[in-house]
């Protein structure tokens, strides 16, 4: 399985912007070289450890192009310094010989802090190197900017409590909205009402920790890739549907982020040319259709027309009352006023990924959100209009499921990108590696 990073973590990246890595062995006197060649080396060890734990040294070698020696010296120093660990022999390996050792990233090296902002809570996740949960947290989320900030130093600080901090390789925010991490502000996050906000530079600054921005969709793709639903699928998209809608893609084990990082906002694709006004100012859009609020309006309106509802009695008949939970719950009695707005909500998605599925042909579809507390018929019918609408070759190749992680995706996926940063060739090192013939080497 791939690792789906956010810039250079993966071999195929490193390979991408630095020229061939493989086996790299500088010949002239410059310092830089030998150790831009060490570092290369050592992280396409780590890298596919990361990727693949449980590899011998033999398998490495041959995974990353490295000499058998250049691996067995690296290693080596790694478990001297207890980042990698051995694990046992390979009992299915058939050799005359001894069965190879097998080896792991030693979880407990480091540790990496994910916070996922959802517009309700603020929720916090300490995870190992290897992005496995150890510790959470949520707290109420505030109402001002400032506020927020406070509260994302006081996860940390809960999460933190009682380790070492001196092992924590970073923090990774992820927030529901469109970010520019090079400048580590909030592009815009319309639900939130923030536009150009310096939230990782002001957060970095408070806790004295490296800080990184990542947008909560894909922050939760990573989640689910590393740990939850999507692990083992290289092709798959995930779309969170709770006051917005936003969806995070990864392609061959890369998140794609788009040009500008504002890939995944299917909230905003047009399914209605008639609907509702969006707060993005254009008409139709997803997120006012099929979203949770969308579904207590659409309630509220068939309330209104004179339909018959549980709805009626548990408000006075008074829609404005209607809530997400009441609606929840009256779907679950089989209320037709309440099972008709959840399933009027999953044909527009159901539209939307149909239209995702012809274009991007993934493997996977996992949904997540608030809206799955809207009992099975919502799941349910978004596949029976998929199934209608989706073209038939990418369709057989495709499962929609639910969330495995849930509310901890967004906050586990944003600390592997906090721990991505370990796995990433350092900047004054590129110029180096991607001048393949300083390491008197050919393509």
């Amino acid at each position: 399985m791939r690792a789906p990073v956010v810039k250079d973590v993966s071999d195929t990246c490193l390979e991408r912007e630095y020229g061939d890595t493989r086996d790299v062995t500088p010949t002239t006197s410059r310092m830089s070289e030998p150790r831009a060649g060490r570092q290369i080396n050592q992280l396409r060890i780590l890298n596919a450890l990361r990727r693949q734990p449980g590899l011998s040294r033999v398998a490495i070698a041959r995974q990353t192009g490295l000499g058998k020696a250049t691996v067995s010296n690296l290693v080596a120093g790694f478990i001297d310094t207890g980042l990698i660990c051995e694990v046992g022999r390979d009992v299915q390996t058939a050799t005359a010989g001894r069965r190879p050792v097998k080896l792991e990233l030693n979880g407990d090296a480091y540790f990496a802090i994910g916070i996922e902002l959802t517009g309700k809570e603020c929720v916090g996740a300490l995870t190992d190197l290897r992005a496995r949960p150890l510790r959470n947290v949520s707290l109420p989320m505030p109402g001002t900017f400032n506020e927020v900030i406070d509260t994302a130093a006081q996860i940390v600080a809960e999460l933190l409590s009682g380790r070492d901090k001196t092992k924590l390789l970073g923090v990774a925010v992820g927030v529901p909205g469109v970010v520019d991490s090079a400048l580590k502000h909030i592009t815009m996050a319309e639900h939130l009402g923030w536009t150009d906000v310096p939230l990782g530079t002001l957060l970095q600054e408070r806790i004295s920790v490296p800080v990184s921005l990542v947008n909560r969709a894909n922050a939760g793709a990573l989640g689910e890739y590393w740990h939850g639903a999507g692990r083992g699928v290289d092709n798959l998209i995930y779309v969170s549907i709770s006051v917005g809608i936003g969806a995070g893609i990864i392609i061959n084990g890369m998140l794609y982020e788009g040009t500008n990082g504002s890939a995944g906002e299917i909230g905003h694709v047009a399914v209605e040319l008639a609907g509702h006004r969006c707060k993005c100012g254009n008409t139709g859009c997803l997120e006012t259709l099929a979203s949770s609020p969308a579904i207590v309006v659409s309630a509220q309106q068939r309330l209104k027309a004179g339909e018959p509802s549980l709805l009626h009695e548990w408000t006075d008949g008074k829609p404005g009352l209607i809530t997400a939970e009441m609606v929840s719950t009256a779907a679950a009695e089989g209320d037709s006023v309440a099972v008709g707005s959840i399933e009027e909500a999953a044909h527009y998605l159901g539209m939307a990924l149909a239209n995702v599925i012809n274009l991007f042909n993934p493997a996977l579809i996992i949904v997540d959100g608030d809206i799955l507390e809207f009992s099975d018929v919502f799941l349910e019918s978004v596949r029976q209009t998929v199934n209608r609408k989706a073209l038939s070759i990418p369709l057989t190749a495709v499962h929609i499921v639910p969330s495995m992680l849930r509310h901890l995706a967004g906050a586990i996926g944003a600390s592997a990108v906090a721990i991505d940063r370990f796995f990433a060739l350092p900047s004054d090192l590129a110029p180096v590696a991607s001048a393949r013939t300083n390491f008197g080497g050919t393509a």
